[in-house]
């Protein structure tokens, strides 16, 4: 399972290479530079011309080494300088290798030799790029527009954390990045201006990596198997756990049976269906496995589900929440909680023993933040930092590349496609986690286990139905087939 490590762990890993294992950042800006320089060779053959945007610090460094490189490869190189010559240690030593009659610093030969160059290399900021790009850097990457840009790490004017966008920056046609991915690369808008990635090794040990851990984890398949729980021959349901959902409504019973399907296509061994009476018989028809039950008094359960379809319910919340087990809360029960936030501080204070799942998209994290859907995507993973800090609860939010995490770890998923971008596709995967979850799944794998099948159900589906034409409904028995890939591999 590969992570994804932000702008400070990145800086942190490369004093480690040279605090701890004697690596020169030197030796890594060398390499980074050949790297750089065989992606460029790639796109453009020689003379080129090849033009290098430089700033003065680390990323400017590696332009000026590579610019170095491809010169001696016999290409027609120029060297713009965008940021001055008050450049960091290490970029001052590449630059001395640089010959002066390659170098550009006014603004009028900079705009000259950009529609000359075949590929144009982008060395300004790096990851350390924040705030608002120059009005200078701006009028120069203006004229690049159209241009092939091979960005050096990041795209300059992307931040590299959380993927906001200055006003000018670039829009990369490849970016080749050093060691390890960064968030931007999942992040949107950045995500938008980095082109295809490509990660480069320079020979930075995995123990300088494994040292800055956590990162942003990306499961794949071996993690997800590596945690599914084996299933004892020697088994009965309660084995396999006990899973009350509250969900439906009168104008909502498809999200009920929704739920319901994704929680028994993962495995649970028994469903508890709570319901208002008048939609009980609407679920009864549609559904043969579950167990039907009015929402009142106690119910004997591992695991609840609540919001599903559920409307402005705030009794049949409360119901949810005297059951005293671990929760899963999705939807209406999130809408109701931005409400009422006292509600689920209360919960936890008063049931120390029970876990919490929040699954909510991103105009219901808004709610339940106190702000808006646009900040939280401005800053995804600031505002799962933030709702953690406030709750010791496990949050998946919604979206493309969905992220889960707890107070402790960090997941970004990469299955799915646009279509799971249909009303349902929730439902489905708040059954899911719910499902792992009632099995005695801790919170985290849960919800991990949940997120990354739904989303790789969606692109098995995609293969037969299309983006277009696939039905949250077909998800369930989509996901039933890829675990039994998975029980078939172990």
């Amino acid at each position: 399972m590969q992570s994804v490590f932000t702008a400070r762990q990145m800086r942190s890993a490369d004093a480690y290479c040279e605090n701890k294992l004697n690596i020169s950042s030197l030796s890594l800006m060398s390499k980074a530079a050949l790297a750089l320089s065989k992606v460029c060779a790639k796109a453009v053959p020689a003379p080129g011309p090849i033009l290098f945007l430089c700033g003065k610090g680390n990323n400017g460094g590696d332009g000026f080494a590579a610019a170095r490189i491809m010169k001696e490869m016999g290409y027609s190189i120029a060297v713009a300088l965008l940021c001055g010559r008050e450049f960091s240690p290490d970029a001052a030593v590449m630059f001395r290798m640089v010959s002066e009659t390659l170098i550009l610093e006014e603004e009028a030969d900079i705009l000259a030799a950009i529609p000359k160059a075949a590929l144009i290399v982008d060395c300004v900021y790096g990851t350390g790029f924040r705030g608002d790009l120059p009005e200078n850097v701006k009028r120069i990457f203006r004229a690049t527009e159209n241009k092939k840009i091979v960005a050096c790490d990041i795209p300059s004017g992307v931040g590299c954390d959380d993927g906001r966008v200055s006003d000018g920056a670039l829009c990369a046609w490849k970016t080749v990045t050093f060691a390890a991915y960064k968030p931007c690369f999942f992040l949107y808008p950045g995500k938008e201006f980095c082109g295809k990635v490509l990660l480069a090794d320079i020979g930075m040990p995995p123990k300088a990596l494994e040292k800055q851990l956590p990162g942003v984890d990306l499961p794949d398949g071996d993690y997800i198997r590596s945690i599914l729980h084996p299933r004892s021959e020697n088994s009965h349901k309660g084995t396999f756990g006990t899973l009350l959902t509250v969900c439906g409504s009168k104008e909502m019973t498809g999200a009920a049976a929704l739920s319901a399907m994704g929680a028994l296509r993962c495995g649970v061994g028994l469903l508890k269906m709570a319901l208002p009476a008048s939609v009980m018989p609407i679920l009864q028809t549609k559904l043969s496995e579950p167990v039907f039950l009015e929402r009142k008094g106690a119910v004997k359960a591992n695991a609840v589900l609540c919001g599903c379809g559920l409307g402005e319910d705030r009794k049949s919340l409360l119901f949810a929440m005297e059951q005293k087990c671990s929760m899963v809360l999705d939807a209406d029960a999130i809408n109701l909680l931005a409400k009422e936030p006292q509600l689920l501080d209360d919960f936890l204070k008063n049931n120390p023993g029970c876990e919490v799942i929040l699954t909510p998209h991103p105009a219901e994290f808004a709610r339940l933040m106190n702000t808006t859907p646009a900040r939280i995507e401005a800053d995804r993973l600031g505002a799962m930092r933030k709702c953690l800090d406030r709750w010791n609860v496990t949050v998946v939010l919604k979206g493309h590349h969905t992220l889960v995490a707890n107070s402790e770890r960090l997941f970004m998923n990469l299955t799915g496609n646009t279509g799971l971008s249909k009303g349902g596709s929730g439902d489905v995967l708040a059954g899911m986690i719910a499902s792992f979850l009632a099995q005695g799944y801790s919170p985290l794998d849960a919800a991990v286990c949940g997120v990354y099948l739904h989303g790789a159900a969606a692109d098995k589906l995609k293969e037969t139905f299309s983006e277009h034409g696939m039905l949250p409904s077909d998800l369930p028995l989509a996901v039933a087939r890829i675990l039994k890939d998975f029980e078939t591999i172990a």
